[in-house]
Protein backbone atom coordinates (compact mmCIF):
# COMPACT_ATOMS: atom_id res chain seq x y z
CA UNK A 1 0.00 0.00 0.00
CA UNK A 2 1.49 3.39 -1.04
CA UNK A 3 0.39 6.72 0.50
CA UNK A 4 -2.93 8.80 1.19
CA UNK A 5 -1.85 11.54 -0.98
CA UNK A 6 -3.52 15.09 -1.63
CA UNK A 7 -5.68 14.02 -4.74
CA UNK A 8 -7.02 11.11 -2.41
CA UNK A 9 -7.90 13.35 0.43
CA UNK A 10 -8.69 17.11 -1.37
CA UNK A 11 -9.85 16.07 -5.02
CA UNK A 12 -9.96 18.46 -7.76
CA UNK A 13 -9.94 22.31 -6.98
CA UNK A 14 -9.34 25.37 -8.40
CA UNK A 15 -8.07 27.37 -5.41
CA UNK A 16 -8.17 27.72 -1.59
CA UNK A 17 -9.05 30.71 0.45
CA UNK A 18 -9.57 31.80 4.02
CA UNK A 19 -12.85 34.14 3.95
CA UNK A 20 -13.08 36.46 6.76
CA UNK A 21 -16.77 38.55 7.00
CA UNK A 22 -17.41 41.23 9.27
CA UNK A 23 -20.45 41.12 10.02
CA UNK A 24 -21.43 37.24 10.47
CA UNK A 25 -20.58 33.49 9.88
CA UNK A 26 -19.36 33.85 6.09
CA UNK A 27 -21.29 30.96 4.61
CA UNK A 28 -24.27 32.28 6.47
CA UNK A 29 -23.76 35.80 4.95
CA UNK A 30 -22.94 34.37 1.33
CA UNK A 31 -26.42 32.56 1.61
CA UNK A 32 -28.68 35.32 2.27
CA UNK A 33 -27.35 37.93 0.35
CA UNK A 34 -27.11 35.24 -2.87
CA UNK A 35 -30.82 34.72 -1.61
CA UNK A 36 -31.39 38.63 -2.16
CA UNK A 37 -30.05 39.00 -5.14
CA UNK A 38 -32.28 36.21 -6.38
CA UNK A 39 -29.05 33.62 -7.39
CA UNK A 40 -30.66 31.30 -5.09
CA UNK A 41 -34.39 31.00 -4.08
CA UNK A 42 -33.90 28.20 -1.15
CA UNK A 43 -31.25 26.28 1.16
CA UNK A 44 -31.35 23.14 2.56
CA UNK A 45 -28.89 22.81 5.14
CA UNK A 46 -29.05 22.66 9.07
CA UNK A 47 -30.17 24.61 12.14
CA UNK A 48 -29.54 24.25 15.79
CA UNK A 49 -31.55 24.24 19.32
CA UNK A 50 -28.58 23.67 22.09
CA UNK A 51 -26.93 20.41 21.50
CA UNK A 52 -30.17 19.45 18.79
CA UNK A 53 -29.32 19.67 15.09
CA UNK A 54 -31.77 18.96 12.82
CA UNK A 55 -32.50 19.62 9.49
CA UNK A 56 -33.77 22.48 7.57
CA UNK A 57 -35.42 24.25 4.50
CA UNK A 58 -35.03 28.41 4.41
CA UNK A 59 -37.06 30.27 1.66
CA UNK A 60 -36.48 33.88 3.40
CA UNK A 61 -32.98 35.57 3.75
CA UNK A 62 -33.84 36.53 6.85
CA UNK A 63 -34.73 32.64 8.03
CA UNK A 64 -31.39 31.62 7.33
CA UNK A 65 -29.55 30.18 10.83
CA UNK A 66 -27.12 28.02 9.92
CA UNK A 67 -26.15 25.23 13.16
CA UNK A 68 -22.65 26.12 14.54
CA UNK A 69 -22.71 22.14 15.29
CA UNK A 70 -21.39 20.56 11.70
CA UNK A 71 -23.42 17.32 12.02
CA UNK A 72 -25.48 17.38 9.32
CA UNK A 73 -28.11 14.65 8.36
CA UNK A 74 -31.62 14.23 7.22
CA UNK A 75 -31.52 17.19 4.26
CA UNK A 76 -32.52 14.95 1.52
CA UNK A 77 -35.86 15.01 3.40
CA UNK A 78 -36.77 18.57 2.31
CA UNK A 79 -35.67 18.19 -1.00
CA UNK A 80 -39.56 16.71 -2.55
CA UNK A 81 -40.93 19.68 -0.72
CA UNK A 82 -38.69 22.63 -1.92
CA UNK A 83 -39.44 21.16 -5.56
CA UNK A 84 -43.21 20.46 -5.15
CA UNK A 85 -44.45 22.05 -2.63
CA UNK A 86 -42.72 25.70 -2.55
CA UNK A 87 -41.59 25.39 -6.62
CA UNK A 88 -38.19 26.20 -5.74
CA UNK A 89 -35.50 25.30 -8.92
CA UNK A 90 -32.44 27.31 -7.68
CA UNK A 91 -31.79 25.47 -4.10
CA UNK A 92 -28.66 25.43 -2.43
CA UNK A 93 -27.36 22.30 0.09
CA UNK A 94 -25.27 22.42 2.64
CA UNK A 95 -24.31 18.93 3.88
CA UNK A 96 -21.48 16.42 4.11
CA UNK A 97 -20.77 14.22 0.93
CA UNK A 98 -22.94 11.21 2.79
CA UNK A 99 -25.68 13.86 1.84
CA UNK A 100 -24.71 14.35 -1.84
CA UNK A 101 -24.17 10.92 -2.18
CA UNK A 102 -28.28 10.55 -1.67
CA UNK A 103 -28.86 13.62 -3.67
CA UNK A 104 -27.51 11.58 -6.49
CA UNK A 105 -29.87 8.50 -6.20
CA UNK A 106 -32.93 11.05 -5.70
CA UNK A 107 -34.36 9.45 -8.94
CA UNK A 108 -35.27 6.42 -6.68
CA UNK A 109 -37.35 8.17 -4.29
CA UNK A 110 -40.19 9.54 -6.61
CA UNK A 111 -38.93 12.50 -7.23
CA UNK A 112 -37.70 12.55 -10.30
CA UNK A 113 -33.43 12.44 -11.30
CA UNK A 114 -33.93 15.75 -13.78
CA UNK A 115 -36.01 17.68 -11.58
CA UNK A 116 -33.63 17.17 -8.52
CA UNK A 117 -30.18 17.72 -10.57
CA UNK A 118 -31.85 21.13 -12.35
CA UNK A 119 -33.43 22.29 -9.15
CA UNK A 120 -29.96 22.28 -7.32
CA UNK A 121 -28.02 25.69 -8.15
CA UNK A 122 -25.42 25.39 -5.62
CA UNK A 123 -23.84 22.30 -3.29
CA UNK A 124 -21.67 23.78 -0.21
CA UNK A 125 -19.60 20.64 1.21
CA UNK A 126 -18.46 20.51 4.50
CA UNK A 127 -15.48 18.99 5.51
CA UNK A 128 -16.56 16.38 8.09
CA UNK A 129 -14.57 13.99 10.40
CA UNK A 130 -17.46 12.12 11.44
CA UNK A 131 -20.85 12.78 13.03
CA UNK A 132 -22.00 11.52 16.23
CA UNK A 133 -25.31 10.81 17.56
CA UNK A 134 -26.43 13.04 20.83
CA UNK A 135 -25.65 9.98 22.74
CA UNK A 136 -22.71 9.74 21.14
CA UNK A 137 -21.62 13.16 21.62
CA UNK A 138 -22.06 13.13 25.75
CA UNK A 139 -20.49 9.62 25.93
CA UNK A 140 -17.43 11.40 24.13
CA UNK A 141 -17.51 13.96 25.83
CA UNK A 142 -17.34 11.78 29.48
CA UNK A 143 -14.30 9.90 27.90
CA UNK A 144 -12.54 12.88 26.84
CA UNK A 145 -12.96 14.99 30.32
CA UNK A 146 -14.67 12.54 32.41
CA UNK A 147 -17.78 15.53 32.81
CA UNK A 148 -21.09 15.73 31.10
CA UNK A 149 -20.85 19.44 28.88
CA UNK A 150 -23.13 20.93 26.21
CA UNK A 151 -21.44 21.41 22.83
CA UNK A 152 -22.60 24.41 20.82
CA UNK A 153 -20.24 23.68 17.76
CA UNK A 154 -17.06 22.09 16.21
CA UNK A 155 -14.44 23.40 14.58
CA UNK A 156 -10.40 23.14 12.81
CA UNK A 157 -7.51 24.55 14.09
CA UNK A 158 -3.80 24.55 13.42
CA UNK A 159 -3.82 22.98 16.43
CA UNK A 160 -6.32 20.08 15.77
CA UNK A 161 -9.88 19.44 16.10
CA UNK A 162 -12.06 21.33 18.78
CA UNK A 163 -15.61 21.64 20.30
CA UNK A 164 -16.31 24.27 22.29
CA UNK A 165 -19.24 24.40 25.22
CA UNK A 166 -21.97 26.78 25.91
CA UNK A 167 -19.38 28.63 28.47
CA UNK A 168 -16.54 29.17 26.16
CA UNK A 169 -14.51 25.72 26.82
CA UNK A 170 -12.07 24.44 24.20
CA UNK A 171 -12.00 20.47 24.34
CA UNK A 172 -9.30 19.28 21.78
CA UNK A 173 -10.43 15.86 20.06
CA UNK A 174 -7.95 12.72 19.48
CA UNK A 175 -9.38 11.46 16.35
CA UNK A 176 -9.11 7.89 17.78
CA UNK A 177 -11.20 8.43 20.24
CA UNK A 178 -13.83 10.53 18.16
CA UNK A 179 -13.90 7.50 15.95
CA UNK A 180 -15.04 4.99 18.73
CA UNK A 181 -18.33 7.22 19.01
CA UNK A 182 -19.00 8.65 15.54
CA UNK A 183 -22.21 6.91 13.77
CA UNK A 184 -20.97 3.63 12.30
CA UNK A 185 -21.89 4.66 8.31
CA UNK A 186 -18.90 7.52 8.78
CA UNK A 187 -16.32 4.77 9.37
CA UNK A 188 -16.97 3.69 5.83
CA UNK A 189 -16.74 6.93 4.45
CA UNK A 190 -13.58 8.01 2.48
CA UNK A 191 -14.83 11.41 1.00
CA UNK A 192 -14.19 13.48 3.89
CA UNK A 193 -13.69 16.84 1.93
CA UNK A 194 -16.94 16.28 -0.09
CA UNK A 195 -15.42 16.07 -3.52
CA UNK A 196 -18.04 16.72 -6.02
CA UNK A 197 -19.81 19.59 -4.69
CA UNK A 198 -19.04 23.18 -5.71
CA UNK A 199 -17.71 24.19 -2.69
CA UNK A 200 -16.19 23.03 0.56
CA UNK A 201 -16.18 24.85 3.40
CA UNK A 202 -14.03 24.23 6.72
CA UNK A 203 -15.28 25.84 10.06
CA UNK A 204 -12.55 27.55 11.74
CA UNK A 205 -12.25 29.15 15.64
CA UNK A 206 -13.12 32.20 14.71
CA UNK A 207 -16.92 32.07 13.64
CA UNK A 208 -16.63 34.94 11.38
CA UNK A 209 -13.80 33.48 9.34
CA UNK A 210 -14.10 30.01 7.26
CA UNK A 211 -12.13 28.18 4.17
CA UNK A 212 -13.90 27.69 1.46
CA UNK A 213 -12.28 24.78 -1.19
CA UNK A 214 -13.48 25.74 -4.79
CA UNK A 215 -13.96 22.98 -7.05
CA UNK A 216 -16.37 24.01 -9.76
CA UNK A 217 -16.54 26.98 -12.03
CA UNK A 218 -19.98 27.39 -10.45
CA UNK A 219 -18.62 27.79 -7.06
CA UNK A 220 -16.05 29.60 -8.50
CA UNK A 221 -18.07 32.39 -10.02
CA UNK A 222 -20.64 32.59 -6.82
CA UNK A 223 -17.72 33.88 -4.88
CA UNK A 224 -16.62 36.02 -7.31
CA UNK A 225 -19.44 37.41 -7.49
CA UNK A 226 -19.99 38.36 -4.10
CA UNK A 227 -16.51 39.52 -3.53
CA UNK A 228 -17.36 42.23 -6.26
CA UNK A 229 -20.45 43.02 -4.73
CA UNK A 230 -19.71 43.29 -1.11
CA UNK A 231 -15.95 44.38 -1.15
CA UNK A 232 -16.35 45.92 2.45
CA UNK A 233 -18.27 42.93 3.78
CA UNK A 234 -15.15 40.31 2.89
CA UNK A 235 -11.41 39.82 3.37
CA UNK A 236 -10.02 36.90 1.10
CA UNK A 237 -6.89 35.42 1.85
CA UNK A 238 -5.06 32.93 -0.96
CA UNK A 239 -3.94 29.73 1.14
CA UNK A 240 -1.40 27.37 -0.44
CA UNK A 241 -1.21 23.51 0.96
CA UNK A 242 1.43 24.94 3.17
CA UNK A 243 -1.17 26.79 4.94
CA UNK A 244 -3.79 24.03 5.28
CA UNK A 245 -1.38 21.15 6.24
CA UNK A 246 -3.45 20.82 9.46
CA UNK A 247 -6.35 19.81 7.35
CA UNK A 248 -5.00 17.26 5.86
CA UNK A 249 -3.01 15.82 8.35
CA UNK A 250 -6.92 15.24 10.35
CA UNK A 251 -8.10 14.15 7.35
CA UNK A 252 -5.13 11.41 6.81
CA UNK A 253 -5.36 10.39 10.51
CA UNK A 254 -9.38 10.19 10.06
CA UNK A 255 -9.06 8.31 6.54
CA UNK A 256 -6.25 5.81 7.99
CA UNK A 257 -8.95 4.81 10.87
CA UNK A 258 -12.11 4.44 8.27
CA UNK A 259 -9.71 2.27 5.75
CA UNK A 260 -8.45 0.23 8.34
CA UNK A 261 -11.81 -0.75 9.62
CA UNK A 262 -12.95 -1.40 6.35
CA UNK A 263 -10.29 -3.33 5.88
CA UNK A 264 -10.65 -5.54 8.98
CA UNK A 265 -14.47 -6.50 8.51
CA UNK A 266 -14.06 -7.21 4.93
CA UNK A 267 -11.04 -9.67 5.96
CA UNK A 268 -13.26 -11.18 8.89
CA UNK A 269 -15.95 -11.70 6.26
CA UNK A 270 -18.28 -9.24 7.95
CA UNK A 271 -20.92 -7.17 6.40
CA UNK A 272 -19.92 -3.61 5.08
CA UNK A 273 -22.65 -1.44 4.03
CA UNK A 274 -22.46 0.09 0.43
CA UNK A 275 -19.54 -2.75 -0.78
CA UNK A 276 -19.53 -5.78 -2.50
CA UNK A 277 -16.78 -7.29 -4.87
CA UNK A 278 -17.11 -5.19 -7.24
CA UNK A 279 -16.76 -2.03 -5.17
CA UNK A 280 -13.68 -3.57 -3.18
CA UNK A 281 -12.05 -4.03 -5.84
CA UNK A 282 -12.06 -0.38 -7.63
CA UNK A 283 -10.87 0.98 -3.98
CA UNK A 284 -8.47 -2.02 -3.78
CA UNK A 285 -6.86 -0.32 -7.38
CA UNK A 286 -7.26 2.84 -6.06
CA UNK A 287 -5.74 2.57 -2.54
CA UNK A 288 -2.59 1.22 -4.50
CA UNK A 289 -2.62 4.41 -6.93
CA UNK A 290 -3.16 2.66 -9.93
CA UNK A 291 -3.05 5.63 -12.20
CA UNK A 292 -6.03 4.78 -14.42
CA UNK A 293 -8.92 5.39 -11.64
CA UNK A 294 -10.48 8.54 -11.70
CA UNK A 295 -11.18 9.11 -8.18
CA UNK A 296 -13.47 12.43 -9.06
CA UNK A 297 -15.76 9.97 -10.62
CA UNK A 298 -15.93 7.74 -7.35
CA UNK A 299 -18.62 7.34 -4.87
CA UNK A 300 -17.49 5.03 -2.22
Amino acid sequence: MLKLDRQFLFGKLKGIYEVTCIKENPLQFILKEMMKEEFIDGVIGTTQEGVKVKPQLFIAPEEIRLSRLYFHSGQNTFLKKAIQKYRLNKIAIVAPSCIFDGLNKTQYYGIGCNWAKTAVALKVGILCLGITSEEGLECELLDITGESKEIVRNYLSPEGYFFETNSGEKIKVNMETHHHYINSGCKYCLNLSARGSDITYIPLQNDRSGIFILRSERGWRTLGILQKKFPEAFKFRLLGFKDISYVEDLLRQKLILNIDYILERVEMGLPVPKWNSNRFRKFYRLWNSVNDVNIEEEAF
